[in-house]
């Protein structure tokens, strides 16, 4: 596997897919390196903004300090089209506090500055002055308000997230309840337990690994992309290990959702598991995943897999693998294989459906830009039956785009690869 010093680069590569694959490789692990927002916003300088919509969407988990706040507003004062604006707006809302607060003029009197935003960014300043205490006692008040509300988009996750993330800073609760909590939810644990998955994930606990990783025995979906969430940002290869020795036996979902997992984990061990479990699993879904997590770690060993996965036959697998197998040899410096100009086909195709879909995404945000005032799928009628309504743990429910389908976002990311991560 490649250092992430020797991904960086790739950051501003020409190619669009290459600059996804580098910008999720660091996205996925929630890098700390304070240096990776401004490389993003060299490549939207660089190479346009709307061809890196999904890159913007990604550095929201990229640290921002008050250099990369300024680039961001200097870049949303400049920026013209609504999507654009919208997504330097989502970046701003995940400023730490302290960096707000030092460019709080600026922001306040910022034109761009959507007025959603404006109480989000005044929230998050305001929770430097909560106690530990006290932030956790509005967080357990949150989901008790929120015990009635079943559907994932009932609620202000963002409100819940600033808590979050104010209380990252803090030792209340410490680790020891928040293990506790999450082993033994209670049957109304609600949100609370979402919630406590998020904070473990902020805190990077690795106390919490085994009790995250036991959660993807729970077939839900909303809860396990957190745990996914989670895990991934903790980093611990305990996770891989323990993945590991349970997937041979596991039901589909677990299988299904730890493959990603396993992409999310950049370490050597995660290469050796997802290698390991393709020599055993079955299912072309399953194996198609693994592929994809091992494309994620920039493994030298995809782009070979790829070609003999995409040679057996399956259509899901040339969909789906070709343009981040591509992307993957441009990073390593190889040719591709033989018979990848089928691959080349098949990406040219999706980079037109893409290209038309946020088109039309463009074109509804200009006839109804209240599409974006509660995030990226609001407003939209997207045609397919909700799922039926559960008890806790929360499952994802309502209207739904397919996980392969094109994001509505207009990112021109698969929903599973953009929104589709974290709504």
């Amino acid at each position: 596997m490649l250092t992430p010093d020797q991904i960086k680069p790739f950051l501003l590569h020409a190619d669009p897919d290459v600059r996804s694959l580098a910008t999720g490789y660091f996205s996925d692990s929630w890098s700390e390196d304070p240096e990776l927002l401004p490389l993003v916003l060299d490549a939207c300088e660089r190479h346009g903004f709307e061809d890196n919509l999904h890159n913007l969407f990604l550095a929201g988990h990229f640290v921002i300090t008050e250099p990369s706040l300024e680039r961001l507003l200097d870049c949303l004062a400049r920026a013209v089209d609504r999507q654009t604006i919208d997504h330097l707006n989502r970046v701003v809302a995940h400023a730490p506090g302290e960096v707000l607060r030092s460019r709080r003029e600026a922001i306040e009197r910022h034109d761009k500055i959507l007025p959603e935003f404006h109480t989000r960014l005044r929230r998050r300043q305001e929770y430097l002055d909560w106690s530990g205490e006290r932030l956790w006692d509005e967080l357990r008040r949150f989901a008790r308000r929120s015990e009635s509300k079943r559907h994932v988009g009932e609620i202000d996750h963002g409100y819940a997230d600033d808590l979050i993330d104010a209380l990252g800073g803090h030792d209340v609760p410490d680790a020891g309840t928040i293990c506790r909590l999450l082993e033994r939810p209670g049957p109304r644990a609600g949100w609370l337990e979402t919630f406590l998955v998020d904070l473990a994930g902020r805190r990077r606990l690795k106390e919490a690994v085994p009790i995250l990783v036991d959660k993807f025995f729970i077939d839900t979906d909303y809860l396990l992309e957190r745990s996914s969430d989670a895990l991934a940002r903790i980093g611990d290869p305990k996770a891989v290990r323990l993945i590991r020795r349970a997937y041979p036996d596991a039901p589909f979902h677990f299988r299904l959702y730890t493959s990603g997992v396993l992409g999310k984990i950049k370490h050597p061990e995660s290469e050796a598991a997802i290698l390991d479990l393709l020599e055993r699993e079955t299912d072309p879904s399953l194996r198609v995943w693994l592929c994809s997590a091992l494309c994620e770690l920039i493994s030298e060993q995809s782009v070979d897999i790829v070609r003999r996965e995409i040679a057996s036959g399956s259509e899901e697998a040339l969909r789906e693998l070709c343009s981040p197998a591509l992307a993957v040899a441009t990073i390593l410096g190889v040719k591709p294989p033989p018979g990848s100009e089928k691959w080349e086909r098949e990406r040219r195709r999706q980079r037109l459906a893409i290209k038309q879909m946020r088109q039309a995404w463009a074109d509804l945000v200009e006839r109804n830009p209240a599409v974006l005032a509660e995030g990226p799928l609001a407003g939209l009628d997207l045609g397919e039956e909700p799922e039926p309504p559960v008890t806790a743990p929360i499952r994802k429910t309502g209207e739904r785009v397919g996980r392969n389908d094109p994001c509505p976002c207009g990112s021109g990311k698969k929903y599973k690869k953009c929104c589709g991560r974290s709504s």
